[in-house]
């Protein structure tokens, strides 16, 4: 049977127990308020001893993070009761000694946060005000809401986070700590690291583009940032740019090899954008044009380019300034449609080749190529082809020249006239075979036409061949194939004027007819 010892032990106990009871049951303050309690009406209600949880009712340990497990109680507390009551201290420290209520960030949310002192114990209280069935409802409907954003932002495929007016991260997705898992400075249970060092944005600022970064330094991806306030938070989404930022890498390579290009280039190159001004130009331009860098550095209009080239004698000139800003204008006409290829003979001496490409948005590229030594070429040439055939026309010999094509490529006037055909001025070649069908029908028959065919074939164009013909206007010819390099034969008529209306003889040795001697 217990003593009189033991029936004091419980009875202490009992009035500790209700004593404690009574503290913690809701108690209506001045604006009929009732604290916070869930349907067995129990409240919200922690106590704590320095940063430490004491004790709480159930409904306010379910309220705590369950994410938050490496921060201390007073941390996770400020962590859950901070969004909503934005005073809320930083440290148990901070609340007065006579105590204090804190509202909500809300202004149309009637609830305030009560924290009293009472001993060494710190008691913080959730006081809200009674709320009918419909206002009960509308809490049930913005609890699922609030429970559908929570799981499309926690399982967004971008990282999304937010952070509090230090910085401190106070939440982050599934996305967020996984990127956390890469760089290696988030373990499971620990607290979101804060991986970009972003400052305070100004309204309308621009998305923020960051690297995470790799524990060697190398980026392991690369995100624009765009944050927003919320409350006294801030909230932060952060979009991959990898694909971007990998071509605007491969751009600037490209440039840079393009660059390095143009700059080994002779030809001088000059890029208008569509506002024809001058964007981009080469060292080979400064050198045809003998412009200054600075004066092209500044980007002058393409009227005034060309003013330029003017002043310097760089472009042929004009009658008057009228009819060359005419032909400029044209000139850019053309070079936007593709059209415009042009040579300038300059006083210099000198002969550029002008061509105008178009290029996409508008722009147009101008090309300056130095083309004097080509042109002077061009013309020995022609003065060299020019001077042979004025010593070929001068001869009395009729010659006819066959590619290895066996086509006629080249005659003289001996052989136009003595034919009466000018092969030069068809449109289509004249062949061996059409040539030996005119010749075998001015003459008289005699001569071996099919030895002349066959040293006409392309096997045969190697070696010899001669025979006598008479025109039937009566010359008498003497008829010779001789080889030419690459596979080229002359064929040549030589007209012997003593020997009008003589026949052939018989054929000599080698089967080359001689001719009579009477």
């Amino acid at each position: 049977m217990p003593d009189a010892a033991t029936f004091a032990a419980i009875a202490l106990g009992s009035l500790a127990a209700a004593l404690l009871g009574a503290w913690l049951v809701p108690r209506v303050s001045r604006d009929d308020a009732v604290v916070v309690a869930d349907p067995h009406g129990e409240a919200v209600v922690f106590l704590m001893e320095g940063p430490d949880i004491a004790d709480a009712s159930a409904p306010a340990l379910a309220l705590l993070p369950r994410d938050a497990a490496a921060l201390d109680d007073w941390a996770r507390l400020r962590a859950c009761l901070g969004p909503r009551f934005p005073a809320f201290p930083e440290t148990p420290d901070g609340v007065p000694e006579g105590g204090t209520r804190l509202p909500t960030a809300d202004e149309e949310d009637d609830a305030c946060l009560v924290l009293q002192r009472q001993g060494g114990v710190l008691r913080v209280e959730i006081e809200e005000p009674e709320i009918d069935a419909s206002d009960r409802h509308r809490l049930a409907l913005a609890r699922l809401d609030c429970a559908t954003l929570r799981h499309a932002t926690t399982h967004a495929p971008d990282p999304c986070w937010r952070t509090d007016a230090t910085g401190r991260v106070v939440w982050a997705n599934r996305a967020y700590l996984a990127l956390a898992e890469q760089t290696r400075s988030w373990a499971e249970g620990a607290v979101p690291p804060r991986l970009f060092d972003l400052p305070r944005p100004a309204p309308g600022d621009p998305p923020a583009r960051h690297a995470v970064n790799r524990p060697n330094g190398t980026p392991i991806h690369w995100f624009d940032i765009r944050t927003v306030p919320a409350g006294g938070e801030w909230v932060h989404f952060a979009t991959n740019v990898d694909a971007a930022v990998a071509s605007a890498a491969a751009q600037r390579q490209f440039v840079q090899t393009l660059t390095k290009i143009f700059a080994e280039l002779s030809i001088g190159l000059a890029v208008f954008d569509r506002e024809r001004r001058l964007v981009l130009f080469n060292p080979a331009l400064l050198d045809l044009t003998g412009m200054p860098a600075d004066l092209l550095s500044a980007r002058p209009a393409l009227a005034t380019f060309f003013d330029q080239l003017r002043e310097r004698r760089i472009m042929p000139e004009p009658k008057d300034y009228g009819s060359w800003r005419e032909a400029t204008e044209a000139l850019a006409t053309a070079a936007s449609t593709g059209r415009c290829a042009e040579s300038w003979s300059l006083p210099s001496g000198l002969t550029y080749r002008v061509t105008g490409r178009p290029h996409p948005d508008g722009a147009v590229a101008f090309l300056f190529e130095d083309i004097t030594a080509e042109v002077s070429l061009t013309r020995r040439f022609r003065t060299e082809i020019e001077l042979g055939q004025a010593v070929l026309d001068a001869l009395e010999e009729a010659l006819a020249v066959f590619s290895p094509q066996g086509v006629i490529v080249f005659t003289n006037r001996a052989y136009r006239r003595l034919w009466a055909v000018n092969p030069d001025a068809r449109i289509r070649d004249t062949t061996a075979a059409e040539a030996l069908r005119l010749w075998q029908t001015a003459c008289r028959p005699g001569p071996d036409w099919d030895g002349l065919a066959a040293a006409l074939s392309a096997g045969a164009r190697t070696a010899s061949w001669r025979d006598a013909a008479v025109h039937r206007d009566g010359p008498r010819l003497d008829v010779r194939v001789r080889p030419l390099g690459g596979g080229a034969a002359v064929v040549s008529f030589g007209i012997d004027p003593r020997r009008l209306l003589a026949a052939p003889g018989p054929p000599g040795p080698g089967g080359q007819r001689t001719a009579d001697v009477g």
